[in-house]
C-alpha cells in the first residue's frame, strides 16, 4: 500500500495552483470598479442560533464553527456529505467505518467509535433542530443555508447526548418570491447528479419551497469473486415545506423529507494485500438507508417572549446483506485456501433496523433586548426500535459459530427533560450565562433469539430488561468586551451520554441477558476569543479546552465475533482551534482553520478485556486537522458575452489516527485539494470542478484481526467533471 502522507511533487503542485489564483487578482482586478456588482468590502456578518436564538457569531460564547451552505455546495462532495463536512471543521471527526452506523461524528476526541445504539453517540446531527438516528441516512446537503458546527457540551439546549458538541444543518426557508434553480453535473467515476430547487408564494400569507436531488457515483475497488467494481454511493432526497405566516407575530413551518442512500463500498479490505485495494466478498453487501420524516414548527412572538414549539415525526430503515467471511482476510488469518470462503451465503447476515422517532419540545426565549437574555422550555422524546437480524455460519467461518440463528430485539426510549440558560450583562462589557437541563430517562431492552440447530448456541432465549436514568447537564461561563470587536469568554460545561442496551446481542445466543452500558459524564473546561480587524476585514477566532470523559463509550473491534462492543473507559482531551478569515480584496477571501487534539486513556483497569492500556490515545482521533480555501471573483468576457468568473480552491488535512483502543496500527494521515472554476451569464452558469484532485489514496478506519492480519476501509478516488446550473 503507498503511503498517504503529502509527497514533494504534490507539495509543489499546490503551490504553484494557489499562485496562479493569487495572481488573478492583478490581471482581472483591473475591471474590478467597472462591472456594477456589488462588492464586499468587508466579512460579512454571520448570524447563529446556536443558542436557540438568532445572534451574531462574534458574540456567541462557544467554540463554534458555521459552514455557509455555498461553501459546502462547492467543496463537499455530495455523495460523502459528512466526512466533507468533517474536513472543513477544526477537531471535528466522521467515522467512516462503514455499516448501518451513517450519522457518527466525534469532536474534541469525544465521541463513540461504533455506536451500540441509536443513540450511542456524544455527537448529535439535527436537521433543522430535529436529531437524526445514528443509525439513519446522512442528511443530505441539499439546499443548506449553513452548518453550525458547536464544540463542547450542548446538553442544555440541545440536549440528549451532545456530551461532545452538536451539528445543526439548517435549510432555506420558503421565501415570498419566486425563485427556480436547476443543476446538472456530470464527471468521472460515474458521477452524475441531477437537483431542482423551486420557491413560490402562493398566497399573500403562504409560501412553498422544493427541493430534490439524485446523484450517483460509481465504485473503484475490484471485486475478485463477481469482476466488478465495490464503492458505488446513490443519494437521492426530497424536501418540502410550507409557511403560512398569518400576521406579523405568527409564523408556522410545516416540512417534510425524505433521504435514501445505497452504497456497497466494502467495509474491510486486507491492507497486506499485494494488489490492494480488492474485495472478496459475495453478495457484495449493498448497505440501504431510508429516512422519511416531517415537522411542525410553530413561533408566536408576545411583547417580550418568543414561544416556540417545534414537533417532529421521523421513520428510519436500513438493510445490510453482509458476506461474513471476506476470502482474501480470512485466508491470510487462517492461512487456509481462499476458495474455501468464497461460497455465496454459506456465511452471512441478513441485518434490518428500524426505528421510529418522535419528539416534542415547547421553549420561550426573551427577545426584549434587555440586560438578561434567557431560553426556557421541556423537551419529550421517544424511540422505538428494532432490529430483526438472521445469520448462518458453516464450519470455515469458526469465528461466527455464535451467530448462528434469528435475533428480534426491540429497545425503547422515553425521555423527558426540563431545560434554562440565561445571560445576564453585569457591566456593557461583561457577561455571566448560566443553563441547565435534568433528564429523566426509562429504556427497555426485548431480546429474542432463536438458534438454526447449531449446537455452539441455544435453541433458543427471551430477556425482558429495563432501567431508568437520571442526570444533570450544563454551562456556566464569563464573557468580557473588551472592544466591539474583540471578546474573551471562559466556561466551564457537563455532559452526558445516557445509559442503554445494545441493539446486537452478544449474550442471547449463550442464553444469558446482555449488560447495560453504563452512564458516561463529563467535565468540559474551555477559554476562548473572537475577533475582528482591519475594519472587520480580518477575523480571527480561537479556543483552548480540557475535556475529563468518565465511563466513554470506547468501542472495541473484537475480530472473534467480528463485533463492536463496549468498553467502558476513562480518557481526557486537551487541544485548540484557531479558524481566521480575511477579506483581501473586495474580490478575493481566503480562510483558514486548525484543530489540535491530544486525547489518551486513562485509570484503564489491568484486566481490561478491551487490551486497551492508560495513555493509548483515543481512536480515530487525529492530533491534527487543518483545511485552508481561496475564493475569488471577478467580471470575465467570453467573445462578446459578458459575465462573471469565479475560482475556488479547498485544501484540507487528517492526521495520523490509532485504528483502536489497543494502538494496533496507526492510520496514516492524509491531505485531498477541491477545485472550482465556474462562469456566469444573467440566469446560467456553467463550471469545472474536481474533488480530491491529485487523487490522493487514503484510508479512514481499519481494525486489527491478528497481529499480521489488518483491514481498512479506503476514501473515494478523485473526481473531475463539469456542471451546468440555470436560475431565475
Amino acid at each position: 500500500m503507498n503511503r498517504v502522507t503529502t509527497p514533494p511533487l504534490l507539495e509543489r503542485r499546490l503551490a504553484i495552483l494557489a499562485g496562479c489564483l493569487c495572481a488573478v487578482p492583478r490581471v482581472w482586478g483591473q475591471d474590478a470598479a467597472n462591472d456594477g456588482h456589488p462588492l464586499m468590502t468587508e466579512l460579512p456578518a454571520v448570524t447563529v442560533t446556536t443558542r436557540k436564538r438568532e445572534e451574531p457569531i462574534q458574540t456567541v460564547p462557544i467554540s463554534v464553527t458555521a459552514v455557509d451552505g455555498k461553501e459546502a455546495a462547492t467543496t463537499i462532495a455530495p455523495s460523502n456529505g459528512n466526512a466533507g463536512l468533517a474536513r472543513v471543521v477544526p477537531n471535528l471527526s466522521f467515522t467512516d467505518s462503514g455499516g448501518q452506523f451513517a450519522n457518527l461524528f466525534t469532536i474534541r476526541g469525544v465521541g463513540s467509535f461504533a455506536p451500540l445504539s441509536p443513540d450511542d453517540t456524544s455527537v448529535v446531527i439535527y436537521l433543522d433542530e430535529i436529531p437524526r438516528s445514528v443509525y439513519g441516512a446522512q442528511p443530505t446537503l441539499l439546499d443548506v443555508d449553513r452548518v453550525e458546527v458547536m464544540r463542547g457540551p450542548q446538553g442544555t439546549l440541545f440536549g440528549r447526548n451532545t456530551q461532545g458538541g452538536a451539528i445543526n444543518v439548517i435549510t432555506h426557508a420558503p421565501r415570498f418570491r419566486r425563485e427556480f434553480s436547476a443543476t446538472v453535473q456530470a464527471g468521472t467515476q460515474g458521477h452524475r447528479l441531477g437537483e431542482m430547487i423551486a420557491n413560490a408564494p402562493l398566497s399573500d400569507t403562504l409560501a412553498g419551497r422544493l427541493a430534490v436531488r439524485y446523484s450517483n457515483l460509481d465504485g473503484t475497488v475490484p471485486n475478485i469473486l463477481s469482476g466488478s467494481s465495490q464503492g458505488r454511493i446513490q443519494v437521492g432526497a426530497a424536501r418540502g415545506s410550507l409557511l403560512w405566516a398569518p400576521g406579523g407575530r405568527t409564523s408556522v413551518t410545516l416540512t417534510g423529507f425524505h433521504d435514501r442512500r445505497e452504497s456497497d463500498a466494502p467495509r474491510f479490505i486486507w491492507q497486506q494485500n499485494p494488489s490492494f485495494p480488492q474485495s472478496a466478498v459475495n453478495p457484495s453487501g449493498n448497505i440501504r438507508w431510508q429516512d422519511t420524516g416531517g415537522s411542525l414548527k410553530v413561533e408566536h412572538d408576545f411583547d417580550t417572549v418568543r414561544l416556540t414549539s417545534m414537533t417532529s415525526y421521523q421513520e428510519s430503515r436500513s438493510f445490510q446483506p453482509f458476506d461474513l467471511t471476506d476470502g482474501l482476510i480470512y485466508s491470510a488469518l487462517t492461512g487456509r485456501p481462499q476458495a474455501l470462503f468464497n461460497l455465496a451465503y454459506a456465511d452471512y447476515s441478513d441485518i434490518h433496523f428500524k426505528e421510529k422517532t418522535a419528539q416534542q419540545e415547547l421553549r420561550l426565549s426573551s427577545q426584549d433586548g434587555g440586560r438578561l437574555a434567557w431560553t426556557a422550555g421541556f423537551n419529550i422524546f421517544r424511540s422505538r426500535f428494532a432490529n430483526d437480524s438472521w445469520a448462518i455460519a458453516s464450519p470455515a467461518a469458526f469465528n461466527f459459530a455464535m451467530l448462528n440463528g434469528t435475533q428480534a430485539n426491540r429497545i425503547d426510549t422515553d425521555s423527558a427533560a426540563a431545560f434554562g440558560e440565561g445571560t445576564l450583562a453585569l457591566t456593557d462589557r461583561l457577561k455571566v450565562s448560566l443553563g441547565l437541563r435534568y433528564t429523566h430517562e426509562r429504556k427497555d431492552g426485548d431480546y429474542a433469539f432463536v438458534g438454526n440447530g447449531t449446537s455452539k448456541v441455544v435453541p433458543s432465549s427471551r430477556q425482558s430488561l429495563h432501567l431508568t436514568d437520571s442526570f444533570w447537564t450544563g454551562r456556566t461561563g464569563l464573557s468580557y468586551e473588551w472592544t466591539p470587536d474583540v471578546m474573551t469568554y471562559a466556561t466551564v460545561s457537563r455532559g452526558a451520554v445516557a445509559a442503554g442496551y445494545p441493539v446486537v446481542s452478544v449474550n442471547s445466543p449463550l442464553g444469558r441477558a446482555d449488560p447495560p452500558y453504563p452512564t458516561s459524564k463529563s467535565r468540559t473546561y474551555e477559554l476562548g476569543f473572537k475577533s475582528m480587524w482591519l475594519n472587520r476585514n480580518l477575523g480571527i477566532n480561537g479556543s483552548v479546552f480540557y475535556n475529563d470523559v468518565k465511563n466513554g463509550h470506547v468501542i472495541v473491534f473484537d475480530p472473534s465475533a467480528l463485533l463492536f462492543t463496549a468498553a467502558a473507559l476513562n480518557y481526557t482531551s486537551k487541544g485548540m482551534e484557531l479558524e481566521a478569515a480575511a477579506q483581501m480584496t473586495p474580490r478575493l477571501k481566503f480562510t483558514a482553520g486548525v484543530g489540535y487534539t491530544h486525547a489518551e486513556l486513562n485509570d484503564v483497569p489491568a484486566a481490561s478485556k478491551s487490551g486497551a492500556r492508560s495513555g493509548n490515545r483515543v481512536p480515530n482521533t487525529p492530533r491534527l486537522s487543518a483545511s485552508a480555501g481561496v475564493q475569488y471573483e471577478a467580471p470575465a468576457r467570453i467573445g462578446s458575452t459578458d459575465g462573471r468568473a469565479t475560482v475556488s480552491l479547498a485544501w484540507q488535512h487528517v492526521g495520523k489516527r490509532a485504528a483502536d483502543v489497543r494502538e494496533s496500527f496507526d492510520l496514516p494521515g492524509y491531505g485531498v485539494v477541491s477545485t472550482r472554476l465556474g462562469w456566469q451569464h444573467a440566469q446560467w452558469e456553467i463550471y469545472a470542478f474536481a474533488w480530491n484532485l491529485f487523487d490522493k489514496k487514503y484510508v479512514v478506519t481499519g481494525q486489527a484481526w491478528s497481529p499480521t492480519t489488518r483491514s481498512v476501509r479506503v476514501g473515494p478516488p478523485r473526481v473531475v467533471g463539469i456542471g451546468m446550473k440555470l436560475r431565475f
